[in-house]
């Protein structure tokens, strides 16, 4: 008998054929339903590709079920994926079996179809519009200073590397705009040194140039980093961002109604 016949007989094998199995039965609520026929969907799936491999579908290794789920994470969901783990996991308890799904291997495939389906669904970076109009919305305040030059430099190209990585004794601004010298100054973080040029644009509160003056100013910093940590006290420290922070700070400027900012260094 082929290895995938021997599969198809296992299967058809009544729930009663294991004296364990009828126990598990007992003690495990059956699924619903409408879960019940998924579970005959995705385990006729499970057989029909045990037969083409020639490998056993119960008891199936726990090294078969993650090729299983390998070789179909291209085209399923993470949650299509993590349904045929647990049918197949509940075929095998009904049949007296331990679940191939308990495996640590199966278990970090799942971790990682849900990892980049996160990575999916993330938003795309703002664009300069938006960055521009996060600006014009900061407060006057300390943070909401550093804020609007942040965002607005973001706007004309820089980075996360670049905007952290910023130091005063590479800012030098001039009566026609800001020019900088920065590693890592294009929006892909690459390491190379390079100049960049702002020109002056916009009114008070939608100009990078004028606003990175006013929170050099009014931080009174001089050198070292140019944007920095604010205490919870609103005092500004010597420590600079770091790229989270970047994205607190956008993720913080986005909301719609303004929050009083949490305790913290950001």
């Amino acid at each position: 008998m082929t290895p995938g016949a021997d599969a198809n007989a296992t299967n058809q094998r009544s729930t009663g054929d294991s004296p364990a199995g009828a126990g598990l039965d007992k003690r495990r609520p059956s699924p619903a339903a409408e879960t019940q026929r998924l579970y005959q969907g995705d385990w006729r799936a499970f057989v029909a590709w045990c037969d083409a491999t020639g490998l056993p579908a119960l008891p199936a290794d726990p090294a078969t079920l993650a090729s299983f789920l390998a070789a179909a994470a291209a085209k399923l969901s993470a949650g299509a994926l993590a349904r045929r783990a647990a049918a197949i996991g509940e075929k095998h308890r009904a049949r007296g079996f331990a679940s191939p799904a308990a495996d640590a291997v199966v278990k970090t495939i799942l971790r990682e179809s849900r990892h980049a389906a996160t990575a999916r669904r993330r938003r795309p970076a703002p664009d300069a519009k938006t960055l521009t109009r996060l600006a014009a919305a900061c407060p006057g305040d300390l943070a909401g200073r550093r804020d609007r030059a942040l965002l607005l430099l973001a706007a004309a190209g820089l980075g996360r590397a670049a905007l952290v990585g910023l130091d005063v004794e590479h800012v030098f601004i001039r009566a026609p705009g800001l020019h900088l010298r920065v590693a890592g100054g294009g929006p892909d973080g690459d390491a190379d040194v390079r100049s960049i040029a702002v020109a002056r644009t916009g009114g008070p509160g939608t100009c990078a140039v004028q606003a990175l003056d006013d929170w050099l100013r009014l931080s009174d910093t001089l050198f070292g980093p140019v944007f920095r940590k604010i205490d919870r006290w609103g005092n500004v420290e010597q420590h600079r961002l770091g790229t989270d922070a970047i994205r607190r700070i956008l993720a913080r400027r986005a909301m719609r109604r303004p929050r009083r900012r949490k305790a913290g260094t950001t």
